[in-house]
């Protein structure tokens, strides 16, 4: 992914083919599996998925996430990119990979998760501020 999504817009709307641009930009489409993208993550992160079960707060569930069985809700990927200790941008691409939307600044849930994500707060930490808020807990 190295175009943004605006320009990725502009093309489509220039574009006099949608073959054209299918085939010019088939490297920014979101294709790969969740539980592919979720193994690069540990990789990358060099976790187990016990110690992302153990922070996510999901327990067994997650061990059915990582092997592509469970397709999880939008809370379930927050809750894992919390318990991998993921960034702002790497929280949001991790959702856009699970086909849910990405966290907006505008909605009042969301930006209290974007302050315990810049943070690194614990699933349980946010849930205490998002019920601090009467919002709904992760």
């Amino acid at each position: 992914m190295k175009k943004k999504t605006d320009d990725l817009v502009n093309e489509i709307i220039s574009s006099k083919t949608m073959n054209h641009y299918l085939n010019t930009n088939q490297e920014e489409f979101l294709e790969m599996p969740l539980h592919v993208y979720l193994k690069q993550l540990l990789e990358k992160k060099q976790m187990r998925v016990s110690q992302v079960a153990d922070a996510s707060n999901k327990g067994e569930y997650i061990y059915q996430v990582f092997r592509g069985i469970k397709r999880p809700s939008r809370d379930v990927v927050l809750c894992i990119a919390m318990g991998m200790k993921l960034n702002q941008e790497e929280t949001n691409y991790l959702l856009r990979v699970a086909g849910v939307s990405p966290l907006d600044a505008r909605k009042r849930r969301d930006s209290i998760i974007l302050f315990a994500l810049n943070r690194s707060l614990t699933v349980p930490d946010t849930n205490d501020i998002l019920d601090e808020f009467q919002e709904p807990c992760l």
